[in-house]
């Protein structure tokens, strides 16, 4: 009879192992493959930081010619798109010279690498599959003096103590950047995210800043300044249809309906918001390169718009 009780013990153990063992798996596929899509479109434009770190992870061409039939004209707009959220955010940390930074969701971004080679505080809050992966990688690329101002942490945005705790290991104000996360929320889970948000910077002081909440607009126009009105819903459904062939759910693009439905949202939950323009400088893009002068102005357009969003509390 303990033979047996023992034997039924050992096989449920088994089962909530492969269990728990596949949760993980599709936790690291995914989230990992979310991460290594942005960084490769980055690569793709000729960013070196970007290149060599896709190098390192060893991982190249999740998508490519062979599966993506619009291919050439995806590569060129999700690497601008990229490039413009990279670029972004790296100026306004530089030009506000925040010494600490928590990036949330920014996966293997090289703004890590520049931002902590700048002698910042850097803390990626990602999920176990980013978290573990990134804390392997990154670090080979960051000068000896600093490293230890460089780690990855595994930090759901739902979770108070995670998210608190994280915020915590800064001395002084902080500057929260989230790009590419908003799409991957419900509203419910964003009101969460934002309340705690909240508490972190009214705790800390700081800002956080993303162009989330203007991403499909802001999408859209740089496919119809690069290749014309009649291209730009066909180029981001394809974009959209991509992600989620890839990581099999839903993207939630209509979280908001509208970039004012996003303000009193924002507002209602305790924030101000400002807005201010994308990037001022664009001659150092790679993305542009191989663009003619016509396109490039258009852009140039896009990017001085007020896509950046700026959130503070009292």
């Amino acid at each position: 009879m303990n033979r047996k009780i023992f034997a039924t013990a050992i096989l449920i153990c088994a089962v909530i192992f492969l269990s728990s063992a596949k949760s993980f798996a599709a936790e690291f596929e995914l989230v990992s493959y979310s991460a290594q899509v942005k960084l490769q479109w980055l690569a793709n434009t000729g960013m070196p930081e970007a290149q060599k770190i896709l190098n390192e992870i060893g991982t190249a061409n999740i998508y490519g010619k062979k599966n993506l039939k619009d291919y050439k004209r995806l590569e060129k707009l999700n690497g601008i798109y990229q490039e413009l959220c990279y670029a972004s955010t790296v100026d306004f940390v530089k030009k506000n010279d925040y010494k600490n930074v928590m990036d949330i969701g920014g996966g293997y971004t090289p703004r890590a690498v520049v931002m902590v080679n700048d002698g910042r505080k850097y803390i990626g809050a990602e999920l176990t599959a980013v978290a573990l992966s990134a804390t392997k990688i990154m670090p080979k690329f960051i000068n000896a003096q600093y490293r230890t101002n460089l780690s990855y942490e595994n930090v759901p945005v739902e979770d108070r103590q995670a998210m608190i705790s994280t915020a915590d290991r800064f001395s002084g104000k902080l500057c929260i950047i989230e790009n590419g996360l908003q799409i991957y929320l419900t509203r419910e889970r964003s009101d969460a995210m934002f309340s705690l948000i909240h508490e972190i910077l009214k705790k800390h002081g700081g800002c956080f800043i993303t162009s989330d909440f203007v991403t499909k607009d802001m999408f859209k126009e740089l496919a119809t300044a690069v290749y014309g009105q009649d291209s730009a819903q066909t180029l981001y459904n394809e974009t959209k249809s991509m992600y989620e062939n890839l990581f099999g759910a839903k993207l939630f693009d209509d979280t908001f309906t509208s970039q004012a439905d996003a303000l009193n949202f924002l507002k209602a939950k305790g924030f101000k918001v400002q807005q201010i323009p994308l990037v001022a400088d664009t001659s150092k893009l790679y993305s542009l390169k191989g663009l003619d002068a016509q396109q490039v102005e258009k852009v140039k357009q896009v990017c001085a718009k007020n896509y950046l969003w700026v959130l503070t509390v009292e």
